[in-house]
């Protein structure tokens, strides 16, 4: 049972070829494919700072797996692997019209390490991936307004909830630049590169969230709340570019 991990850094290689090896060893009958997906193929990945993505497509699913991957979480996590999200063909096939941009995420980033490549195959539709696109825009939007009135004045907090949701934004850029028609792969600094051009917004801001994530500044709190007018500004706009796309 060998992994496909050519393509692979050596250090990533060696955190992932365990992980993979351990749950083949144990359950291979099981197991129709296994794959890393999102940043960790990205120019993003720090070792010890990003988190691993996996996805593992059983032949059929048996909840009896999850005893067998459960013992793994603590020694693996502690090493930067998240747990992998599990799902059967059907599954895949049955949820693409209801989470176009997850998937489509996974169609674009992601490694096949053992088994049939599904995901290459996947068939994303443009108009559900706008209509998800958009739908989440306009709930950060709401989601907004609601950290900045709990947050209750305390900019420290206010910065913090922002840092911790924006992780979510990246999915969201590719899905948009997939729809204008661009190229969507690669990490933050390449998609807001493309973005910027071909939607007229202003990047900065999503900078400088960037910045305060990986602890390289530490706003003031006049910053902060400039920082949150400027977020909120970028959503807005980003969520009129995609309600006004026509698929």
């Amino acid at each position: 049972m060998v992994l496909q991990t050519e393509n692979l850094s050596p250090s990533l290689r060696e955190i992932i070829a365990p992980f993979f090896q351990e749950i083949l060893a144990a359950a291979a009958a099981t197991i129709h494919s296994l794959y890393l997906v999102g940043g960790v193929l990205t120019e993003d990945y720090q070792e010890g700072a990003t988190k691993i993505d996996s996805v593992i497509i059983l032949k059929k699913m048996d909840l009896s797996f999850l005893d067998i991957l459960a013992p793994l979480g603590r020694q693996y996590g502690q090493r930067g692997i998240a747990a992998p999200l599990i799902m059967d063909p059907g599954y895949l096939q049955g949820s693409v019209d209801v989470f176009p941009l997850e998937f489509f995420n996974f169609k674009l980033l992601h490694q096949a390490l053992y088994g049939q490549d599904l995901l290459a195959a996947l068939e994303i539709n443009r108009q559900e991936l706008r209509y998800q696109c958009e739908r989440e825009l306009k709930g950060k939007l709401i989601w907004l307004h609601r950290i900045y009135v709990s947050a209750m004045g305390d900019r420290k907090v206010l910065a913090g909830d922002i840092v911790r949701r924006f992780t979510g934004y990246l999915p969201l850029f590719r899905g948009i630049l997939y729809l204008l028609g661009q190229e969507a792969a690669g990490g933050l600094q390449k998609a807001l590169e493309r973005l910027s051009p071909a939607t007229g917004l202003e990047t900065g801001v999503f900078e400088e969230i960037y910045a305060v994530q990986q602890n390289l500044t530490q706003p003031s709190p006049e910053e902060i709340s400039s920082m949150f007018e400027k977020f909120y500004r970028a959503t807005a706009r980003l969520a009129e570019v995609v309600d006004g796309l026509q698929i």
